[in-house]
């Protein structure tokens, strides 16, 4: 039996990582449609992208990897495939588990960015959102600093770091973190929807 993943494509990296892993664990095929990053920025975008790739899996039981913060409604896009996904609001909470994710929030306001964030910030940032330097110094203003997700999936540069910091002017750290939680938050998805 097959098992089909829609996931917005900041997850390419560390899912092309996992997903042999996943599949032996789980005991069977899953077919991984990667849409592009920063869709999220236009809901109906979205809405008709996903709806669109959901419907190209036809019978298979479908899974979409979003956070609840990408769209408002995804109970309602999700109704016709019966396509599950994870309770996360977003990117962060479904590479840090709660508790780490509350420890890291009790530092201050911080802005979380996968590793395939910072490598197509440019795509969603400056395109996307359609930001230049000084939208993106207001939008991050908040934020006392920026902490990249360094799951370990390909090196780090120091220029696209700073690169970034020039971007944002916000400090840039990084935080080494496994994959230990996405992928198990992932295997339960693919056991919850084989049950179903």
């Amino acid at each position: 039996m097959g098992l089909s993943l829609v996931s917005c494509g900041i997850f390419r990296y560390e899912l092309e990582k996992v997903l042999p892993e996943i599949e032996a664990e789980a005991g069977c095929r899953i077919e991984a449609d990667f849409l592009a990053p920063a869709l999220d920025v236009n809901a109906a975008l979205l809405e008709e992208s996903v709806a669109e790739r959901l419907a190209c899996h036809g019978d298979q039981r479908n899974m979409l990897l979003y956070g609840s913060m990408c769209h408002t409604e995804w109970p309602r896009i999700t109704e016709k495939s019966g396509a599950i996904y994870p309770k996360a609001a977003n990117c962060a909470e479904m590479l840090l588990s709660p508790e780490k994710k509350k420890e890291l929030d009790a530092e201050g306001n911080v802005y979380f960015l996968t590793m395939g964030g910072l490598k197509q910030w440019k795509e969603i940032y400056q395109q996307g959102h359609g930001w230049d330097a000084a939208d993106a110094r207001v939008n991050f203003g908040y934020f006392e600093k920026i902490v990249v997700l360094d799951t370990g999936i390909f090196e780090i540069a120091d220029e696209d770091l700073f690169e970034f910091f020039e971007f944002t002017q916000i400090p840039v750290e990084v935080m080494k973190i496994s994959l230990d939680y996405f992928k198990s938050t992932l295997l339960d998805l693919c056991k919850k929807r084989l049950a179903s």
